[in-house]
């Protein structure tokens, strides 16, 4: 959650601590998943499956079982509801999609790395009975922390990186961080080629203070919240263009009147 709370704290807030909210007597909305997100979520359950069968058997996995996998899990998650947009505008325009970024990634990205761990949930405590987790989706045997993106822009993910950085070496998978970045998939209109995979790496020390930074702020937030139940506790960013009812819980509640 570190870089949505750097856009919004009062989104982000919504969606990570609805309970909390909840009980302070404020009433949220239910979203639908974005197909952006869903899509996303198919690439990287074929990314875990090709490299920990590389893990596993010194092979590179299979493509097409994988597909048919992520495929499955897709149509699950956007069974009740999806929120398609001009890139994706349909079920059929999301499955080409994510056949082509999987084809992408496969051929881009999986072929060149040595995994040590894929999708490893890692937690650690920050004090005061606070843990921080994350999900690393890619650790590689040369000490290198990497996140699978996808999506139709590339966006800066300093925080969440240095949260997976910092994760890694409280947990001992790694002693030594050696490097942290990003694979970007792009999910591009289907009228245009599929662009191939960038690779982008980000400093480590810049990405570990962005990230123990904004994990003080959001405690800070919390125990305020929970305090005093006032909702100024979570600032709001109604510039974001994730400002909408499509993508906040919070849009058009009492918890949050500041949206268009």
């Amino acid at each position: 959650m570190l870089p949505s709370y750097a856009d919004c704290p009062r989104r982000a807030a919504a969606k990570q601590f609805r309970k909390d909210i909840e009980a302070a007597g404020f009433e949220l909305r239910e979203t639908q998943p974005s197909v952006g997100a869903a899509a996303g979520t198919a690439v990287h359950a074929v990314a875990a499956s090709v490299l920990q069968a590389k893990i596993d058997t010194g092979e590179l996995g299979k493509l097409e079982p994988a597909l048919d996998e992520a495929m499955a899990g897709f149509d699950e998650e956007t069974g009740n509801g999806c929120e398609w947009d001009d890139t994706t505008k349909n079920r059929n325009d999301a499955q080409k999609q994510i056949l082509r970024m999987s084809r992408a990634y496969y051929h881009g990205v999986a072929v060149n790395v040595d995994p040590l761990a894929v999708e490893l949930q890692v937690e650690a405590t920050v004090g005061e009975g606070w843990r921080v987790t994350g999900h690393v989706d890619l650790i590689t045997r040369n000490g290198w922390v990497r996140d699978t993106k996808t999506g139709a822009l590339v966006r800066p993910y300093h925080s969440q990186l240095g949260g997976y950085s910092l994760l890694a070496r409280s947990a001992g998978v790694l002693d030594v961080v050696n490097g942290v970045g990003i694979d970007f998939v792009k999910r591009g209109r289907l009228s245009s080629p599929q662009a191939e995979p960038e690779s982008m790496n980000y400093p480590v020390g810049v990405c570990e203070a962005a990230a123990w930074a904004l994990i003080g702020r959001i405690r800070q937030d919390v125990v305020r919240f929970i305090e005093t139940g006032d909702r100024w506790a979570f600032m709001a960013n109604p510039l974001t263009m994730m400002c909408s009812a499509r993508f906040c819980p919070a849009w058009g509640t009492r918890f949050c009147e500041l949206g268009r």
